[in-house]
């Protein structure tokens, strides 16, 4: 394609952002993008987007700031909020792929990694910082992230971040940005909490809408089942197996994942192939046309390699990695549920995963109008019965259109073997080589042996249950929160796995706070809360700092784990924390760690 005839040249954008716009597959701007990009490409002006999911938001900020920052400096030119980390990292991935040279660099700030890591990527110099509220408040709160020369303020999913309760935060942070920055705010839903921001500090501004048709939403059944990981394998081909046409797209995150899933399943003797984006064009079409065909019943894929494509009938759409973002999530299961046909979309979460689904469950709630629910791995009983019936609707189709059956039983067809001069009635019910082997087959073997035989050549080991191994059963366990208290998150509910308690768990500390055991004016603390129960370390952050009576700033050294975490507060704090824990025991419980974690 040259750059002349490139769908997104009218814009004014530079050679080299075309040709990265080319790699990644961009076709055509979407609705939002011919909105937004005009407006952000100019000098000056507020840009407020009400779009739904799935409209192709990150690109529209992402283009500009990379065509824009390419002079390097020390202090961030552009601030993107995001209400998640996943989100975080993915616009980071995202803005990333349009840069060609050495800026605009971009830092990626979020909770539940190395604050000492981020902080040297601020300190080496960045044009884009793209984080979380709560991370991008400490980061200010120790001085480290100056905000006095951002020229880009943009809020993505400002209604996730008003529904997560980080309004708060978000306040605090345009008000340390100067008043002549501009403003970029993309939101699915205008609810008064986000026009409250608007009018405070942005003013007067138009608020636009996505003009496109709203596209028929997707008839798309969605689950959930939690599995570890080394069980997906096993869940997955009980789903491929236990369904009546299996014909589906398979995501994975990354393009070794997508060659990996796929050899796993051609080795259990699934049609499968992998497409991604390290595929010649060629390669990629031949994938593409046996799929289409059906040659292949399987396509794993990666989000990149997907882009675009347009397959009918596609029954099923699974989520073998879950998408960092619900604009992923839809384009996703949106390749299937179309013209008129229902389709299934089923994700697999680990257990450190289920806060993500569960969050993930009441967005589509609210964009699509229906929750993902959540399933069990079909059981191996069930499986074998759709296997059954497949096989019994594959024989009957596989018989002439004017076949009748026999008068009685068995014996019409052993007078038929038996007697030569039934051989023109047996030559018009099947073609007469068909008949010479049945009735040899039949004779050697009886009516059933001959027919047992044939279905195990024809359909292997199929019929054998023992092809499938054990899973481990996770019950359905989803976060509950009490109403929150200025944003905070006050978790009420014992969470457990198969029965276990979660004083069981091998982490769990009994010690208690003795001279000799704290490190002079600190103390590590244990928490009954971790990423098994939906939890980040924000959230464990938020409840230290309510409990301790101490600013997130103090709370440090936040180490998540399956089932609890450990931070480490001022000795104070920590003596206040667990007094609060016995006091309010329907609260995760706050022991002193007995020994450095």
């Amino acid at each position: 394609m040259t750059i002349d005839c490139h769908p997104f040249a009218a814009f004014g954008l530079s050679d080299a952002i075309l040709d990265a716009l080319t790699r990644k597959g961009f076709t055509a701007p979407s609705s939002i993008q011919t909105i937004a990009l005009p407006r952000l490409l100019a000098d000056q002006g507020h840009l407020i987007v009400k779009a739904r999911t799935g409209t192709g938001k990150t690109a529209a900020f992402g283009i500009p700031l990379a065509e824009r920052l390419t002079q390097g400096g020390h202090a961030p030119r552009a601030l993107i909020l995001t209400p998640t980390r996943e989100l975080a990292l993915q616009i980071t991935k995202e803005i990333a792929s349009l840069t060609t040279g050495p800026f605009p660099r971009i830092t990626a700030v979020y909770g539940g990694a190395s604050i000492r890591n981020q902080i040297l990527d601020l300190k080496r110099g960045t044009e884009i910082v793209v984080g979380t509220p709560g991370r991008l408040m400490d980061l200010m709160e120790r001085k480290v992230l100056d905000l006095s020369a951002v020229d880009w303020c943009i809020l993505d999913e400002a209604d996730e971040m008003l529904d997560m309760g980080f309004f708060e935060d978000v306040e605090t942070i345009l008000k340390a940005v100067k008043s002549e920055r501009r403003v970029a705010l993309f939101s699915a839903t205008m609810p008064e909490g986000i026009l409250k921001i608007v009018r405070d500090y942005i003013g007067d501004v138009e608020i636009l809408e996505d003009s496109a048709p709203e596209d028929e939403k997707p008839a798309v059944d969605q689950y959930y089942l939690v599995v570890k990981k080394e069980d997906r394998l096993e869940a997955l081909r009980r789903i491929i197996d236990g369904s009546d046409d299996f014909y589906g797209l398979i995501f994975c995150a990354t393009k070794a994942g997508t060659d990996e899933l796929a050899r796993r399943l051609v080795e259990g003797e699934y049609a499968a192939e992998a497409i991604h984006g390290d595929l010649s064009q060629e390669a990629r079409e031949r994938t593409l046309r046996r799929f289409r065909s059906r040659i292949t019943t399987i396509l794993v894929a990666t989000d990149v390699a997907a882009r675009g494509l347009d397959i009918e009938r596609l029954t099923h759409v699974i989520n073998w990695d879950l998408p960092n973002d619900r604009e992923t999530y839809v384009h996703r299961i949106g390749r299937t549920g179309r013209a008129g046909r229902r389709g299934k979309a089923i994700s697999f979460a680990l257990p450190a995963e289920r806060g993500r689904i569960s969050h993930l469950s009441r967005s589509m709630e609210r964009t699509l109008g229906s929750k993902i629910e959540w399933m069990k791995a079909p059981k191996i009983k069930l499986v074998m019965k759709a296997i059954k019936k497949r096989i019994l609707a594959a024989a009957t189709a596989a018989l002439p259109a004017d076949w009748s059956p026999p008068q009685e039983d068995g014996e019409a067809v052993q007078a038929l073997a038996a007697e030569p001069e039934a051989q023109g009635e047996a030559a018009s019910l099947v073609p007469p080589l068909h008949a010479q082997v049945s009735r040899e087959l039949i004779a050697e073997l009886g009516s059933e042996g001959a027919v047992e035989a044939l279905i195990t050549l024809t359909f292997g080991n199929l019929l054998d249950p023992s092809r499938y191994g054990p899973i481990t059963e996770f019950q359905e366990t989803p976060l509950r929160e009490e109403p929150r208290v200025r944003g905070t998150r006050r978790f009420s509910t014992r969470y457990d796995f198969d029965g276990q308690d979660r004083r069981k768990d091998p982490h769990f500390s009994r010690g208690d706070f003795s001279k000799g055991e704290l490190l002079s004016g600190s103390a590590r603390v244990y928490v009954g809360l971790g990423r098994h129960h939906g939890a980040s370390a924000r959230d464990v952050a938020k409840l230290l700092m309510q409990a301790g009576g101490v600013p997130g700033r103090l709370v440090n050294a936040i180490e998540m784990q399956e089932y609890c975490a450990f931070a480490s507060l001022p000795e104070d704090a920590a003596r206040r924390a667990c007094a609060f824990s016995r006091k309010t025991p329907k609260n995760p419980a706050i022991k002193p760690a007995s020994a450095p974690q």
